[in-house]
């Protein structure tokens, strides 16, 4: 496959081709499915792969944090350089608080997430844990965006820079030259640019503003971990928008998810 079958590019764009295509990486996007799962499977919501030796994590006060997706690599094309190969990745947010664990003067606080990597899988299934009850024993948790359990689903694709990354006033900027004064170009630009949707890899949409392009020691974490966007009525962040995390080249390649970057935000 040549670079100019990776990506399409709509008509008005097409004098920027050599530009766009300098900036398209690989990316894997998610399909969902509502259904029951295994504890092993690829999923969004749902009971957890868990070891029994392990202890469960919590946020700040004690109370158990929920899974908002589970990523087992057997499942993913290996198309995304540097992840994981094998095993399984777990993200697990507060359902507890209106603002889903999400601290705001530093988005690398995991006390109100947690990234859980398990590079080895225990095939034993007596030896992990069954009983999730305890994740949603009280009637406190109001907040979680993902209403209903999902199967995930893989495809290997390549997308170029989105027009919400921190990088794209300064790579698009003979683009945005173009479209400031024509409304339906910069529509279509938006439109075609976007970066929405549930993926590993590729590049992020935002509804409001990358959080990289004012926090500057951010922006090492150039690489998208994990986007979950809103869907219908089955995943809403807020009022329609989109979660996502990010960590840095070398973190990925350590297999360190200890300073991975959280966000969300909605319109």
């Amino acid at each position: 496959m040549t670079i100019n079958q990776l990506i399409t590019i709509p008509q008005p764009f097409e004098k920027y081709r050599a530009l766009i295509e300098q900036t398209i990486q690989p990316v894997v996007t998610i399909q969902t499915t509502v259904k029951q799962t295994s504890l092993f499977e690829s999923k969004f919501a749902g009971d957890p792969y868990f070891p029994l030796t392990m202890e469960y994590p919590k946020n700040a006060v004690g109370q158990p944090l929920k899974l908002l997706a589970q990523i087992n690599f057997a499942d993913i094309p290996k198309h995304l350089p540097h992840f994981p190969v094998e095993g399984i990745l777990q993200f697990f947010i507060d359902g507890y608080d209106d603002v889903l664990g999400l601290d705001f003067d530093n988005a690398q606080n995991q006390d109100g997430f947690c990234i859980i990597y398990h590079e080895q899988i225990e095939k034993d299934t007596t030896q992990l844990m069954h009983d999730f009850a305890f994740v949603t024993a009280t009637d406190d948790e109001l907040y979680f965006p993902v209403e209903k359990e999902m199967a995930l689903s893989f495809e290997s694709k390549f997308e170029p820079l989105s027009i919400e990354d921190f990088r794209n006033s300064e790579t698009y900027k003979e683009i945005w030259k173009d479209v400031d004064h024509n409304p339906d170009l910069e529509n279509q630009f938006f439109t075609s640019f976007s970066g929405t949707g549930h993926k590993l890899g590729g590049f992020a949409f935002f509804t409001q503003e990358d959080p990289r392009s004012y926090v500057e020691n951010l922006q090492s974490h150039k690489i998208l971990l994990l986007q979950v966007d809103s869907e219908m009525s089955d995943i809403i962040w807020g009022d329609c928008g989109v979660g996502n995390f990010f960590i840095t080249e070398e973190q990925l390649k350590q297999k360190d998810f200890s300073k991975v970057l959280y966000n969300w935000d909605c319109s």
